[in-house]
């Protein structure tokens, strides 16, 4: 772990406009065609008040890549939208053994890095800008690859942070959207989000990080003949199960 720069004295004057960025699985998807050639091991990274670790970019092209990292803030809309935001950067120490490198064909490269805030729950984004890959017509592309890294406070959430707010059915969508609020100052992360009346319910939503004092839309298909009566909130460390009036909408 040595030979650390402070990737914080880099990133001090981001100021940028907030721009929204399209993103999956925490990548950026900008040329879909060259995607299984470029990757980074782990996209999503959680640790508990520090992080000491490091991350893996991989080059499965024919071209060598030249990489140059930015560390950026973002946050998460209640749609569950990820958006640039500024650094934080008088909380927020984050050292990297390399900001830009180059990458052979065919090769990989790891990036190290230690990362502490001041206060907790903090979350940011190592976005590794790689350059000299070429689309199949021969133009020079840019890839994006975020490395999406959560620091957690010690405590958990708990079951008295989250609460269901409000339960919609859209019968000629066969939609249900389930509000969800975290009333607490600590990060959680949900597992699954499930309505259902009698034995009709919808499948298991897929997981997300929920925000300190922020709330969350989650979606999901309704195949059901009425409206739903329960929402089920299931986390690593006890499940919410409630009744809800639900409210019919169209949209």
């Amino acid at each position: 772990m040595r030979g650390f720069r402070a990737a914080v004295a880099r990133t001090s004057g981001f100021r940028r406009p907030a721009s929204r960025i399209i993103w999956l699985a925490g990548l950026v998807l900008l040329v879909p065609r060259l995607l299984p050639a470029q990757s980074v091991t782990p996209p999503i990274a959680e640790y508990q008040e520090r992080a000491r670790s490091s991350f893996r970019l991989t080059n499965g092209t024919l071209y060598p890549l030249n990489v140059v990292l930015d560390v950026r803030g973002f946050r998460v809309t209640d749609r569950g939208e990820v958006v640039d935001a500024p650094l934080d950067t008088a909380r927020l120490h984050l050292k990297l053994s390399a900001m830009s490198f180059r990458i052979p064909p065919h090769g990989a490269y790891t990036v190290f890095y230690e990362a502490t805030a001041d206060s907790l729950p903090a979350w940011f984004n190592i976005v590794s800008a790689m350059t000299g890959a070429r689309s199949d017509n021969g133009l020079n592309v840019r890839i994006l690859l975020p490395h999406v890294v959560y620091l957690n406070q010690k405590q958990r959430l708990q079951p008295g942070d989250v609460v269901v707010r409000a339960l919609e059915v859209d019968s000629l969508a066969h939609r249900v959207r389930v509000q969800l609020e975290n009333l607490g100052p600590r990060l959680g992360r949900v597992l699954e989000v499930s309505a259902s009346s009698g034995r009709e319910r919808t499948a298991p939503g897929g997981g997300f990080p929920l925000f300190p004092y922020r709330t969350r839309w989650v979606e999901a298909p309704w195949e059901g003949t009425g409206l739903p009566e329960r929402v089920s909130v299931r986390t690593a460390r006890f499940t919410l199960d409630t009744t809800v009036t639900a409210v019919a909408v169209t949209r």
